[in-house]
């Protein structure tokens, strides 16, 4: 049966947390900043033709007021061309309009130097989040921040990874303080990348946990509203439109290259829709089980593992959220096999499989089943782990 309400988590007892970082902890993390950003330079010089190149165009349109036609495939085009005049397709800015009005300071720089200060941004913020988790679990938690490919693989994209981790860590810390609504508020901002959500409100609902759902639907109202107001509903309908473009080459580029349930199928059974659809029913079982009476941090890692494989459209990069879960399995769980998982995939090997292509690329969706497996399995009735939970 379903708790009425749901179960706290276990408050943290942590010893206090020197507020220096020891001689090691400065050199490995200095050692992973250090081969990221050589990694990452081979990234950069085409993340700003692409990545960022969609986002600068949605930012710039928002200076102009070009609310309405935002998110016409030919207006994006033709702005695109102004910044890379070589670009031939269109790389689609697919986000809402209320994100490009808040983008939209970022056109007030010249395109070059507004690239070089969202990349500066984007680090500066993961910067503040490896702070964070330094202060609650110390050293070891900075060098797995720091080991972690995706958030180093965003930032050098040029995507917003980092922001969504941060509104993920946003969520559980106001929560975890039993400021619910709050939390639900943060959680509605990830409406900015909707699908890797997708399965939020269901634990939300599984965990009975109304007040985050009554601010995640406030919030989420507030942002359709302004973005009605901004594009008006022929500009929300042609936003709509462009996401049900099956033709965008550059909106799918590379399905087995995804972290998904789909790229396990395009890589081990040559994209059969049926086993796509065995996959994606089993991770939503899975998150289900989960987060069935589990504790905070683990209902917010299950929804996050599970969301990544459910999502239609999900890269590397996008597992950038996922840290927050990792971190709360090493340091919050009392059961080997998730902090087992967990520190498998904060290494970069499953994620760096992917370039040996398939069927190897299917390694790192593997391991996020195999991590949302784990945390199911807490779950059963009378185990160790949920009998220190209830007690706690």
């Amino acid at each position: 049966m379903i708790p009425t309400q749901p179960i706290p988590a276990a408050p943290a007892v942590q010893s206090p947390v020197k507020a220096t970082v020891p001689l090691y902890g400065v050199l490995a993390v200095l050692a992973f900043c250090g081969f990221w950003t050589l990694l990452g330079s081979f990234v950069v010089p085409g993340a700003r033709l692409h990545d960022f190149l969609n986002l600068y165009t949605g930012a710039s349109l928002a200076r102009d007021a070009n609310f309405s036609g935002m998110h016409l495939p030919e207006v994006q085009l033709q702005r695109e061309q102004k910044y890379a005049p070589e670009l031939r397709e269109l790389v689609p800015f697919v986000r809402p309009p209320f994100y490009a009005l808040l983008l939209a300071p970022l056109a007030s720089l010249p395109f070059g130097a507004a690239f070089w200060a969202w990349l500066a941004a984007q680090t500066v913020l993961l910067a503040a989040v490896w702070a964070w988790a330094f202060r609650r679990w110390g050293t070891d938690a900075l060098i797995f921040g720091s080991m972690y490919l995706p958030t180093a693989l965003g930032i050098a994209h040029g995507q917003d990874c980092v922001l969504i981790l941060a509104i993920v860590l946003g969520v559980y810390a106001l929560a975890d303080r039993q400021q619910h609504f709050f939390s639900g508020a943060v959680l509605g901002a990830g409406l900015i990348k909707f699908h890797l959500f997708l399965l939020w409100p269901l634990m939300l609902l599984i965990q009975r946990r109304w007040r985050m759902l009554a601010g995640a639907c406030l919030a989420i109202a507030a942002e359709l509203l302004l973005s009605l107001i901004l594009a008006g509903p022929v500009g929300l309908s042609r936003y709509i439109a462009l996401l049900r473009m099956s033709d965008l080459r550059h909106l799918s580029p590379s399905p087995e290259l995804m972290i998904n349930a789909r790229s396990i199928s395009v890589n081990l059974f040559s994209d059969h829709v049926a086993v796509t659809g065995l996959f994606t029913v089993a991770a939503v079982l899975l998150t289900v089980a989960a987060c069935w009476g589990a504790p905070l941090w683990r209902a917010v890692s299950a929804a996050s593992a599970g969301s990544l494989l459910v999502a239609p459209h999900v890269y590397g990069y996008d597992a950038g959220l996922l840290l927050a879960g990792l971190w709360f399995a090493i340091f919050e769980s009392h059961t080997r096999w998730p902090r087992i998982l967990a520190a498998l995939l904060i290494t970069p090997i499953p994620m760096l499989l992917a370039l040996a292509g398939s069927p190897w690329s299917a390694a790192a969706p593997l391991a996020l089943l195999a991590f949302l497996a784990s945390l199911a399995w807490m779950s059963r009735p009378g185990t160790t782990e949920n009998m220190q939970e209830r007690i706690a």
